[in-house]
């Protein structure tokens, strides 16, 4: 792994945990207005400078796309443009449940027809269900020697569960975490700057405290990826994580809208309660 890129830099954390800092990372996560295509291009940017700190790790490697959400990881494009030849699998997943730290998770639909040992997933990471129940899925078609899993943002919680599927599974896993090792709130969703059991430089904290105050708000919102796919439904979210919060005027969520309609909402119920009343 090169440890640095330009401006872009990887410390480790823990045992195969690296944390990777640079400034298309600090838009996604401090940025909560940032929505369509100028989050599409900050995620573009964090993907490729993700992909170029592995480049000479990355020869002989296919990605597992982990549909819808992994998508906005963009990785075939952005590996392209560092040259590196990254063919795709794709899983569809189905988050069923949430319960704090967990998560069920169905895997409703696979093509692995790129298989490769070496495996790259982009993916946002809160209890880890989501990753290793793909993983668990692509290891009855291929076998799987090493793991590299790139997420803008992703809980301590959620590595330590990966790394621990990948130890019993025999599996190399490298995780590129962005800015944090996030905790993660009790809700499941919350990924947080402020959490008591974040891993991170205190110049992120105490960014994140000069935005928020002491309320642990999430760095990516209830739904990460909706932000570009599906930015009227990440403005009715944001609402409500406002609304929860007590930041309905806070000029870092002036973006947000009430919500018209709860019921397509109802992935997300879990993060704010369910039900809930229309205001």
């Amino acid at each position: 792994m090169r440890p640095d890129v330009g401006e872009s830099r990887v410390r480790t954390v823990g045992p195969g945990l690296h944390i990777v800092e640079n400034e298309p990372l600090e838009r996604i996560l401090f940025e909560r207005g940032l929505i369509g295509l100028p989050h599409r291009r900050a995620c573009f940017a964090a993907s490729r400078l993700f992909l170029a700190h592995l480049a000479d790790d990355l020869t002989d490697a296919a990605e597992l796309l982990i549909l819808s959400k992994g998508l906005a990881y963009q990785l075939a494009a952005a590996a392209d443009s560092v040259e590196i030849d990254l063919p795709t699998n794709l899983v569809a997943t189905t988050r069923v449940d949430v319960v704090a730290d967990d998560a069920k998770i169905d895997v409703s639909y696979a093509r692995f027809d790129a298989g490769k040992p070496c495996l790259v997933v982009g993916d946002t990471v809160a209890s880890g269900a989501t990753v290793v129940a793909a993983l668990d899925a692509y290891r009855q078609v291929h076998r799987l020697e090493r793991l590299f899993l790139l997420s803008y943002a992703g809980s301590a919680v959620g590595a330590r569960r990966i790394a621990e599927f990948c130890a019993r599974s025999r599996i190399e896993c490298t995780i590129l975490y962005g800015l944090a090792a996030f905790g993660l709130g009790a809700n499941g969703f919350d990924l947080s700057f402020t959490h008591p059991d974040t891993v991170t430089a205190d110049v992120y904290r105490e960014r994140a405290r000069r935005l928020y105050g002491d309320r642990q708000v999430s760095s990516v919102g209830w739904d990460f990826g909706s932000q570009s796919m599906a930015p009227d439904k990440y403005r009715e979210l944001s609402w409500l994580e406002a609304r929860a919060h007590g930041l309905l005027d806070s000029p870092e969520f002036s973006f947000a809208r009430e919500p018209r309609d709860l019921a397509r909402l109802a992935r997300e119920s879990a993060a704010f309660g369910d039900p809930v009343d229309p205001c």
